[in-house]
């Protein structure tokens, strides 16, 4: 299958990403940058959240609910705003109500407009910053891929291939019941992704994994780059040069958004990191520390409530890292505050209201760090370096072993500079910086403990999922060294044309002579292509080594660990002997209960984990004894389970051995059973003991 047969599938995950956000936050009013990079975190809070309501009222999760309800929500939104603005206007005179209208949406609703450089700037700074990162991060996700039918090769893409396929067959994609994918294990599962791809995948996508991997490509490609124009526009300003900064340097990380696919697969991390931007940016304009100084901040406070269960619901620890980011911008505005207060343009009700703000923030944020948090059982990660190694990666943007970012260093140097000059308006910003980099340092590099698990526990104490967050944060301190040099650039050019001009009747010195080779009109194009040269440098050795890992990872061979190219070439003919009514036995530990994701059959154990009921756990462990053993026939008739997959002994995570119903059929003891399809070592066998 060929990228460009993607191309209706990249269409319906545009349609499913983007689309009911758009509707609705139009309706509301929101314009320009903010309708579009708010857009896919508003469409992942209505699928998920819809999907956990669905099952209660008896409806199916399903395109057609997913769309209606978008459609009555656009229309409620719609509603509410011109109930709001008839309520407002009264009393109003024309032109105060267009400029509320045009205001009163977010901060930074109207046109981009930048009076130290000329419009064209202006009007290609977003569309730039939006293309140069889409080309680039896509173009390295394609080629490591390498096929649209390709998959990660890793221990949780048993589950999350799976899972997509089980919210498409049952329509039910609640985060309250998806863990596990059976009915005896249900479990809380953070399914905001899965929902979002299996909604894809029901309208008419070809596969599973086409599906993935080119919703891993606009999330990656597109999500996150909006996300983060979105929140340098809060914390720097709606301007041309820091928004174009966002975009072109945003695809220079190793951390994110590639470090989530290379290593894991950690799909719903990826997700919720991409939309991580966004909300962050709506909590600082909402708690009121945006640069873009909107006439209200309620806009931003509903759009954070809107925003939230996206971001939480595709993963809670990206909801945890929130809090914890946002603590220093809780902090500052209270500083604000109390500083107004003291040089008498604010009340001392205003603080007092913000010291009861902050103190309830913090409480609820250890709250969250304490209680968010998986069983230490599925925490093993240690530490694996030096804290002056950490320390290093964390400013050379080139966490967990990368090459230094040697650019992204240079910048981020500059930009703490900056931030030192200006510390009273960026030191939060700081901050939020060492927030992500304490973290970070404290996962990879501290001892084992009951401090560094309390820190890290959240994210399993995995040093990779901290990583992955260190962008993020980092970005703003880049974007503000990048925007200093690009003003210093600029007024070094203008420097240098003017020594032309005032040199051209006389006996021009060294610098004049080596002026007058530069054209007096450039001065504005200049600082946007250091910016472009920039994000161009950012794409050298650091990254190589990450997209090297993904293809790796995504490559299928003859041993591949999760499936072999025979392995694939079997679950690929299964609907050719499966009846859709019957079930698959199998061991998720080999890969063979892909199945589920590959054809229209289901299996006894879609993933790894979860409890059995007494049928499923008989036929785990004995349905190769069917001839001789009176307890398997039952079990068999009953679940329809005449069919089993044999993928030999190798194994993608080690382990006792949970699955010896299927042993005789890998040492070719089994009576009753017959082979039906083999492809090398793969074979598919057909229960005839039970018939």
């Amino acid at each position: 299958m060929s990228w460009w047969a993607t191309i209706p599938t990249l269409a319906a995950t545009l349609v499913v990403f983007f689309v009911p956000g758009l509707l609705i936050l139009a309706a509301a009013g929101v314009r320009r940058l903010n309708l579009v990079a708010l857009a896919a975190p508003v469409s992942t809070s209505v699928s998920a959240c819809l999907a956990i309501v669905l099952p209660y009222a008896g409806l199916p999760f399903n395109p057609v609910s997913y769309f209606v309800f978008s459609i009555l929500a656009a229309a409620g939104a719609l509603l509410a705003r011109f109930l709001l603005m008839r309520r407002s206007a009264s009393g109003k005179s024309r032109t105060t109500r267009s400029r509320t209208a045009s205001r009163g949406a977010l901060g930074g609703n109207g046109r981009l407009l930048d009076h130290d450089y000329p419009r064209w700037i202006a009007l290609l700074a977003v569309p730039v910053a939006v293309i140069f990162p889409a080309i680039i991060i896509a173009g390295r996700y394609i080629s490591a891929f390498g096929s649209p039918e390709n998959f990660s090769q890793t221990f949780d893409n048993v589950y999350h291939l799976n899972a997509i396929r089980h919210i498409a067959e049952t329509q039910n994609g609640s985060t309250l019941t998806l863990g596990n994918l059976t009915d005896a294990s249900q479990a809380l599962y953070p399914a905001a992704m899965h929902d979002s791809m299996a909604l894809v995948l029901m309208l008419g996508a070809p596969s599973v994994m086409a599906v993935v991997n080119v919703g891993t490509i606009v999330t990656g490609a597109l999500v996150w780059p909006l996300a983060c124009i979105f929140l340098i526009s809060r914390i720097i300003g709606y301007r041309p040069i820091p928004l174009l900064c966002a975009g072109v340097l945003c695809a220079g990380f190793s951390g994110f958004p590639y470090l989530m696919v290379a290593f894991g697969v950690l799909y719903p991390n990826h997700a919720a990191i991409a939309l991580l931007p966004v909300v962050l940016g709506l909590l600082i304009e909402a708690v009121g520390m945006s640069r873009a100084r909107p006439l209200s901040t309620w806009p931003a406070a509903i759009a954070l409530v809107a925003t939230l269960p996206g971001l939480g619901l595709s993963h809670p620890s990206t909801a945890v890292a929130l809090l914890g980011f946002g603590g220093p911008v809780v902090v500052a505005r209270l500083i604000r505050a109390w500083l107004s207060a003291r040089e008498g343009s604010g009340s001392r009700r205003a603080v007092y209201s913000w010291l009861a703000y902050t103190a309830g923030y913090i409480l609820v944020v250890v709250l969250a760090w304490i209680t968010v948090r998986p069983s230490l059982a599925f925490a093993p990660w240690t530490p694996f370096q030096s804290n002056a190694r950490a320390i290093g990666e964390i400013l050379g943007s080139a966490p967990m072993g990368a090459t230094t970012a040697w650019i992204l260093l240079i910048l981020t140097v500059i930009g703490l500079y900056v931030i030192a000059r200006q510390l009273r308006t960026y030191w939060w910003v700081a901050a939020m910086y060492g927030v992500g980099g304490i973290l970070y340092m404290v996962v990879s590099s501290w001892s084992l403990g009951a401090f560094r698990t309390f820190l890290t526990g959240v994210w399993y104490n995995d040093s990779f999922r901290l990583a992955a967050l260190l962008p993020v944060v980092t970005l703003p301190v880049i974007v503000l060294g990048a925007e200093w040099l690009a003003w210093r650039v600029r007024a070094l050019y203008g420097l240098l044309t003017s020594q032309h001009s005032a040199t051209a009747t006389r006996r021009p010195s060294i610098v004049g002579r080596a002026a007058r080779l530069l054209p007096h009109n450039l001065q504005n194009v200049v600082p946007v292509a250091l910016i472009l040269l920039l994000g161009f440098g950012t794409q050298g050795g650091t990254l190589a080594g990450v997209q090297d890992r993904m293809r790796e990872v995504f490559a299928t061979t003859a041993g591949s660990p999760l499936l072999t190219e025979d392995e694939i070439a079997l679950l690929e003919r299964v609907d050719d002997y499966v009846p859709e009514t019957d079930v698959i036995v199998a061991n998720p530990r080999t890969g063979a209960s892909l199945v589920y994701a590959f054809s229209s059959s289901e299996t006894i154990a879609p993933h790894i984990f979860g409890e059995r009921t007494p049928e499923e756990q008989t036929l785990l462990d004995h349905w190769g004894e069917a001839a001789y053993n009176t307890s398997v026939c039952p079990a068999v008739n009953e679940l329809n389970a005449y069919w089993a997959l044999d993928f030999g002994n190798q194994e993608i995570v080690p382990g006792e051995e949970p699955f010896i119903g299927l042993r005789d059929l890998i040492d070719e003891t089994a009576p009753g059973v017959e082979l039906v399809a083999e492809e090398g070592d793969a074979r598919l066998f057909r229960m005839t003991a039970c018939s």
